[in-house]
């Protein structure tokens, strides 16, 4: 039983959400008794030998690829270069992908998808983490992803949705071949999966025609044992932020909250955690806020855990997000959140976040004030909630669990085609 990753997309040791994800389903599937092995670069060998993460890598590149200026279009060209190059040669090695394994596309990218749809095995499996946008939302530059240049969101838009119906076409192929043959049986077709990590995902698959028992929800996963093993801290924070600085993540509100805060509240301080300080350091100097704005740099798990119990309140001003993990982050360290009701966070996280209406700062920062003011007097609207269900549905261990409830059902499903046999005697 041997699962194959297709994993063309990392090309950094510095990894995020969507990596972060089949590494731990990698780990799932590894402890209930699946051999592993990546089709990936460099970068990838070097992030599974530092976390020890089980399996072997197949090399698809002949070296890791320099860092690149990924906002730049001339980035954005050397990355595809780069993507295309690691596509060919795992075209190259599918050899290796006998008939019996498993094969999984970790994102919905061409350079994943592709080498996922030619392999020779019957079960085949992606995963869909975020809805690209539309066409005419990259035109108009009405999502904020969408960059100034618009090829990184063109290459998104169009890979996303040719993947799709690639993917599925694997069994439509087969069913189409037993229609038109003559003989009174045809081989069994692919056994498909998508995983997908939104709730609204699910009507888009079904229109597509993946059947109900050919997709399964999966959380972005929490280190809830983790968290709890950590103790209670001392309050030092009032405001915790850790994202990336990107328009998408509504930088310029939460920088203005944060100046409100200060002239509002005595002694206000916010911590900062991730590789942020060398871009917000000189803008939150600017803003007189150098004393109040403390920046962690990156950190261990454990510390971030930590960083997060220490402070008071979770500040979410992002103007578009799939199904952010650092929402769920913070709400299992008991820190409450305040986000801009934006579509996507409801079905996710329903009534544990605080929302103000979309994009409206005054009222971003008159809510913020309030939820820092209450913690300050000890009261956690999370206290009335269930954190417990919320939790175990969103645990590592939980997602790990429906990964690999979904391999077996592949292992023990034949899916076979539907034949007809053309009329006449």
């Amino acid at each position: 039983m041997r699962i194959h990753f297709i994993t063309n997309g990392v090309f950094s040791t510095s990894i995020a959400g969507g990596d972060i994800h089949f590494l731990k389903m990698a780990e799932g599937a590894a402890a209930a008794g699946y051999e592993i092995n990546y089709f990936g670069g460099h970068a990838l060998a070097e992030v599974v030998r530092k976390l020890k993460v089980p399996g072997s890598v197949t090399s698809t590149d002949a070296q890791q690829m320099p860092g690149v200026d990924q906002s730049s279009l001339a980035g954005q060209w050397t990355m595809f270069g780069d993507f295309f190059k690691r596509y060919r040669r795992t075209m190259a090695r599918l050899d290796l992908i006998k008939p019996d394994d498993f094969v999984y596309a970790v994102s919905d990218y061409w350079f994943d998808v592709l080498p996922v749809v030619r392999a020779a095995c019957r079960k085949k499996m992606m995963v869909l983490h975020m809805e690209a946008p539309t066409l005419p939302e990259i035109v108009r530059r009405s999502r904020p992803d969408v960059d100034p240049a618009r090829l990184a969101s063109i290459h998104y838009w169009a890979s996303q949705e040719y993947s799709l119906r690639r993917f599925i076409r694997c069994r439509k192929r087969v069913e189409r071949q037993s229609v038109r043959a003559s003989e009174p049986s045809a081989p069994d077709a692919p056994a498909l999966h998508v995983f997908y990590l939104h709730p609204a995902m699910r009507s888009r698959l079904q229109r597509l025609g993946f059947q109900e028992d050919e997709t399964t929800y999966v959380s972005y996963g929490l280190e809830v044992k983790a968290s709890e093993a950590v103790p209670e801290q001392k309050k030092i924070y009032d405001v915790v932020w850790i994202g990336r600085v990107h328009r998408q993540k509504g930088i310029e509100d939460l920088l203005a909250t944060l100046t409100y805060l200060t002239r509002r509240l005595q002694s206000f301080r916010a911590v900062f955690i991730g590789n942020v300080e060398e871009a917000l350091r000189p803008r939150t100097e600017a803003l007189g806020l150098a004393q109040n704005v403390d920046f962690s740099g990156f950190v261990s798990e454990e510390e971030k855990i930590r960083l997060f119990k220490a402070s008071r309140l979770f500040l979410m001003p992002s103007r578009h997000e799939g199904s952010p993990r650092v929402i769920g982050e913070a709400l299992i360290c008991g820190v409450p959140v305040l986000a801009y009701d934006i579509p996507n966070y409801r079905p996710v996280f329903g009534d544990y976040v605080h929302y103000v209406p979309p994009f409206e700062l005054n009222a971003f920062q008159q809510a913020a004030e309030r939820e820092v003011l209450k913690m300050r007097q000890g009261e956690n609207y999370l206290d009335r909630l269930n954190l417990k269900d919320f939790k175990g549905e969103n645990s590592w261990e939980t997602t790990q669990g429906k990964f690999v409830a979904a391999l077996k059902k592949l292992e023990s499903n034949r899916h076979p085609a539907r034949v007809r046999f053309p009329d006449g005697p």
